[in-house]
């Protein structure tokens, strides 16, 4: 099943029990997206100081709507946010063009995994480096293969070890592998995650644990769309999976999901934002909506604009409704010291954006 919906958007919160924080708008300013009308499902992430985003797919000429076909990319750009020029600068391109991969940021550039295009799913993996000088070209390192293709996965860090997990795997496999980055020479495939099959789901590392956020299985016999409203914890030392808490239901108690959905690590928190509103996304992919459905104005398909923020320690929520600018799916939620980025992303099923948001997480109560 290679449908992808993929959302992300902006948050807020406090690092300490006595601190409060708020999203706010940033001064910090990111121009457009170079590729025109934006793109969904990037890798994006930052090495350095320096801002990297490869791939993703749109549709260039037409709305799918309108039959309009889908394009995969291979470029990457780079910009330093701050600076007194901040542009987009064009680097050496990934080796195919590829979008709904997973991407993780280390020390030594960000990893690229996965994915998919028009062709095939892929099992390849690359670390873009970024050069010390302005005069140097990013360097594309690839570094060991998946044992088979993975797409609309996601993937996170803790310590050394790189993760992946949920996605489309062959024979709906619920695989979770782990590469070192010290000793980068095979993935290890490691306790499947439990429960239903997770596709486009959120995975945030922390210091010792990984948590795994929503997602969908589609059941294309019956056609019938399940969806995660729950997180699980995997402990690496352990290596064993629980249930850590439900995602809060939407206002009305109506179950929400965190399908095309986004996330970070910010201290003891998670912050999520973004993905799709899960009576529509379930009614669409079960085919109970008409014809018209690609064709409404943004705002009908209820895209998330919360921030959802669960404390690892209290096991606590706490949501901010109506983030102005974070109603995406497909875009990739980054952090960077207390500033929040958004790269890209639709505004509605198949209708892309080059918009970056920026927000600040701005101390305002002690």
């Amino acid at each position: 099943m290679k449908i992808i919906f993929r959302l992300c958007f902006l948050a807020l919160l406090s690092i300490y029990f006595p601190t409060l924080l708020i999203a706010q708008k940033s001064d910090t300013h990111i121009p457009d997206y170079p590729i025109r009308k934006g793109v969904s499902a990037p890798f994006a992430g930052f090495a350095g100081s320096t801002l990297i985003v490869a791939g993703g797919c749109n549709f260039p000429d037409k709305p799918v709507a309108e039959g309009g076909k889908k394009v995969y990319y291979a470029q990457v750009y780079s910009l330093t946010p701050g600076t007194s020029s901040t542009q987009w600068q064009e680097q050496t391109p990934l080796p195919i063009p590829v979008a709904y991969g997973a991407s993780v940021e280390t020390e030594e550039g960000l990893v690229c995994i996965g994915g998919m295009n028009n062709d095939s799913t892929s099992t390849a993996v690359y670390r873009i480096g970024f050069p010390q000088t302005a005069s140097e070209a990013s360097q594309i390192t690839p570094l060991p293969s998946l044992p088979t293709g993975i797409d609309n996965a996601a993937a996170a860090r803790v310590g050394n070890i790189l993760y992946i997990t949920g996605g489309n795997q062959p024979q709906q496999e619920k695989a979770l592998y782990a590469l070192s980055t010290e000793q980068p020479d095979s993935w290890d495939r490691q306790t499947d995650y439990p429960g239903q099959l997770r596709v486009q789901p959120t995975l945030i590392g922390t210091d010792s644990s990984l948590y795994l956020a929503g997602g969908f299985a589609f059941n294309a016999t019956d056609k019938t769309c399940t969806l995660a409203t729950d997180i699980l914890r995997y402990d690496p030392s352990t290596q064993k999976w629980s249930v850590e808490t439900s995602i809060p239901p939407y206002p009305d108690n109506t179950p929400r999901c965190l399908v095309g959905s986004s996330g970070v690590a910010y201290g003891n928190y998670l912050i999520f934002t973004g993905g799709v509103y899960a009576p529509l996304f379930k009614e669409a992919m079960e085919g109970k909506q008409d014809d018209q459905y690609l064709k409404h104005e943004p705002t009908w398909y209820q895209f998330h604009d919360d921030l959802l923020i669960y404390h690892t320690t209290d096991k606590s929520w706490k949501i901010i409704p109506h983030v102005a600018g974070m109603a995406k799916a497909g875009g990739v939620l980054l952090r960077k010291g207390n500033t929040l980025y958004m790269i890209c992303g639709e505004i509605k099923p198949g209708i892309r954006t080059a918009e970056i948001p920026v927000i600040s997480l701005s101390d305002l109560l002690k």
